[in-house]
């Protein structure tokens, strides 16, 4: 594991902390804070959510397998662990969605309303496609059809797509829900650009950030695993 990769994964990692602790910030400091009310303190919860289970804990799980490649690890065990870190992010996002679904019907606004809405839930389910095709192929497939070795080789670069392309989208939805809780939260006050534009600003600046090195290192063939079949220990090329 050299140096570069070394650096990058911890400003990733960085920013990706930074954005959750700006986004805590906001909830605590201006918004009331967090709770299960049905009314604003709930509705805290959702960015939250999201953003720590789709983007910090699913890009984290995107980048398991070139963190873990010096350790030498069993294939199966880092499967696993990426399995639990996407179940991770599943339940995070869905606490989210329960959050903001939950306080729309405490206080009588339709859902889905929004462009923003449209295109997180859409990355949402796009999720969860990939998590159950995923479990199928590569941990269900591995057990019960070991021979299906090629099959699983075909379906790798698919799954590897989707995964780049849902985190983007749920980057994207992110910098777009706080844009639009930011004109909401701070009215004619946000053209003056206060203190709380900022910290909005730059939590999204920092999952934005989290989001190009995770996809910068996932794109970088130097990262990734050679291509080494002997038996039970396996690696594949595109991984």
């Amino acid at each position: 594991m050299n140096s570069t990769f070394v650096i990058l994964v911890g400003l990733a990692e960085l920013a990706g902390l930074a954005g959750m602790g700006l986004t805590i910030t906001w909830m605590i400091k201006y918004l009331g804070g967090f709770g299960w009310d049905g009314y604003a303190k709930q509705f805290n919860v959702h960015p939250l959510m999201m953003t720590v289970g789709m983007i910090f804990i699913n890009g984290n799980a995107l980048m398991l397998y070139r963190v873990t490649l010096s350790l030498n690890l069993p294939r199966i065990i880092v499967k696993f662990c990426h399995l639990g870190l996407q179940l991770l992010a599943a339940g995070c996002g869905s606490i989210g969605l329960a959050a903001v679904f939950g306080f729309h019907k405490t206080i009588g606004t339709a859902n889905l309303y929004s462009f923003h809405s449209w295109v997180g839930l859409a990355t949402f389910i796009m999720f969860g496609i990939q998590l159950l095709f995923g479990f199928l192929f590569f941990i269900l497939f591995f057990f019960l059809l070991p021979r299906s070795e090629n099959l699983r080789g075909r379906f790798l670069p698919i799954h590897v797509f989707f995964g780049k392309m849902i985190l983007i989208l749920a980057t994207i939805t992110t910098c777009m829900g706080i844009q639009e809780k930011a004109m909401f939260a701070m009215a004619d006050k946000y053209k003056d650009i206060p203190v709380q534009a900022l910290i909005a600003h730059a939590a999204g600046i920092s999952f934005t950030i989290f989001t190009f090195i995770v996809m910068y290192i996932m794109s970088n063939d130097s990262y990734k695993a050679q291509s080494r079949r002997d038996g039970y220990h396996l690696q594949a090329n595109s991984t």
